[in-house]
């Protein structure tokens, strides 16, 4: 599985999960990889996790599962890109770890979305669940909402963690509240949280400015959808004021955003 050994210390294994809400992790490792040396050094093999409904074709063009590993030596760091396994979870889960410890890493990450009743003009916020009390301390530091407990496997991130406890190794997930009416398509205002955090964290010094970009433009059109249809803008605005919707209501934004977003 491991095609070249980076020179790495004690790194951080940090994982990101397609399908995700949003595609968060996914997006979050792609904009890192395009502006810091990342290399890739390993994959696990996905004969036997993935099943062929995992097959896309994009543009004539075929895309198999994929569970890569890249690492950036000058911040002791490694990422893993990966598709959620369909089979033998465990045991995918296990190789990841293995290389964890091949690596005598300090910790593993996961980044993703978390569906929220938010707006997408309130501010995203970080939840972090961690499998040890001492990373509680170590995180204490940043600006995390680490009110919730652990309580065992409810994701591959959650699954992650506990199979990380069984052997020992500190792990923690970080999920960024995305507007469930993101959820589908894209929210470069989680990325940049989850970006803001990891260059905190790790000293990264990664440019927002493409972000920031997206961030306008996604702001300026939904703006425009507020404007033009006063059904969504009331939905909208009653989340601003945090006042739930109902059912249909919910269906109806995102069936109204889907349709101007497509």
């Amino acid at each position: 599985m491991i095609e070249k050994t980076p020179v790495l210390k004690a790194p951080f294994l940090i994982a990101a999960w397609s399908p995700d809400v949003a595609e968060v992790g996914w997006r979050v490792a792609s904009y890192l990889q395009k502006r810091l040396p990342f290399e890739e050094f390993a994959e696990i093999d996905p004969l036997g996790f993935f099943s062929l409904s995992g097959v896309e074709i994009k543009g004539d063009v075929i895309h198999f599962p994929q569970a890569r590993f890249f690492s950036l030596e000058e911040k002791d760091l490694v990422f893993l890109q990966s598709n959620q396994p369909s089979a033998k979870r465990y045991k995918f889960l296990s190789l990841i770890l293995d290389t964890a410890e091949k690596m005598n890493a300090a910790g593993v990450y996961t980044v993703g979305g978390i569906i929220s009743m938010i707006a997408h003009t309130d501010e995203r916020k970080i939840l972090a669940i961690v499998n040890a009390e001492a990373l509680k301390a170590e995180l204490a530091a940043y600006d995390l909402d680490m009110s919730l407990d652990y309580q065992g496997a409810t994701s591959m991130s959650g699954f992650l963690l506990w199979a990380a406890r069984q052997r020992n190794i500190p792990a923690a997930s970080f999920w960024v509240n995305v507007p469930f009416y993101l959820a589908e398509k894209t929210d470069p205002k989680a990325n940049k949280a989850v970006i803001n955090f990891l260059n905190q964290r790790f000293d990264l010094g990664v440019d927002l400015d493409e972000l920031n970009r997206e961030i306008e433009i996604q702001e300026e059109q939904l703006s425009r959808l507020r404007k033009s249809n006063q059904e969504v803008d009331e939905y909208i605005a009653r989340l601003e004021l945090n006042v739930g919707l109902t059912q249909q209501e919910v269906g109806k934004l995102v069936e109204e955003i889907n349709k101007a977003m497509s």
